[in-house]
């Protein structure tokens, strides 16, 4: 398991109901150790007041409970909070039962017996998902990059490309810098334009057909940039726009980094 001081759910407070008292120790047992604050509740009406006293960032429900079940609570969480995520646990009976619920805004649906895996899983998503609305922090294979970290990958990520551009084109930048903020990863080149480029632009007609074959050439170079990064981010990235201004010398990049692989 990942440590629990850097994974995406360690500073998260989660609130789980069910009434059957022994499936909740034992859930709560397995759930505790991977949240930053775990409250329980033994039915639908105390899940309501737990989750106005706490404000927890995502509700995991039984279905079937005495006073109020999983969806009506789940109606009512929605009339107080249209984000955070709700996780039901349901029995593959009531499967049917269920599928006329879904514009109530339920993240997913799981059923018993549960698979613990799966629900990690589940919950790392949702997490990502929230994080994304309420944050910008950097997060990779389920893990909240600390800054120092980021920024020692962003140093290993100049460092490279600047290699690859000066094999690439035969001149070296004059510098890089690269950026990873949230799932998206900005690399931007200074002055790489090259003796043949330079004097292309002597003639001002011709600033068009530079930024073209520049483009081009990131393009066809695409996938060895995405295996680059992927060696030193250990997870997917893909190229998502290449941006050229030959009259500054400034060419910029942006990846999405594939913050779930699991590869």
């Amino acid at each position: 398991m990942a440590d629990k001081n850097k994974s995406i759910l360690y500073n998260l407070k989660v609130l789980y109901v069910e009434d059957e008292e022994f499936v909740r120790e034992q859930l709560a047992s397995f759930i505790k150790r991977r949240v930053g604050k775990l409250y329980l509740a033994a039915d639908g009406e105390e899940g309501l007041i737990k989750f106005n006293r706490h404000n927890p960032d995502i509700v995991i429900t039984d279905l079937r409970m005495p006073k109020i079940d999983g969806i009506e609570m789940a109606k009512k969480i929605r009339n107080i909070d249209n984000i955070c995520p709700i996780i039901i646990i349901t029995a593959i009976s009531d499967v049917e039962s269920i599928v006329h619920t879904i514009d109530i805004g339920i993240d997913k649906y799981i059923v018993k017996p549960i698979d613990t895996k799966e629900l990690v899983e589940t919950m790392e998503k949702v997490a990502l998902k929230l994080y994304k609305i309420k944050s910008k922090d950097t997060i990779i294979n389920s893990i909240i990059l600390d800054k120092n970290i980021k920024k020692e990958l962003e140093t290993k990520i100049q460092t490279v490309m600047a290699k690859f551009i000066k094999l690439s084109t035969g001149k070296g930048p004059k510098n890089v810098q690269a950026f990873i903020q949230g799932d998206i990863l900005t690399i931007q080149f200074f002055e790489t334009r090259t003796t043949y480029e330079n004097t292309l632009l002597e003639n001002p007609g011709n600033l068009r057909l530079v930024d073209y074959n520049r483009e081009l050439l990131f393009k066809d170079k695409s996938k060895e940039m995405e295996s680059l990064i992927k060696d030193i981010l250990n997870t997917q990235v893909k190229v998502d726009e290449i941006a050229i201004d030959s009259k500054l010398d400034i060419d910029q990049i942006k990846f999405n980094i594939c913050t779930l692989n699991r590869e």
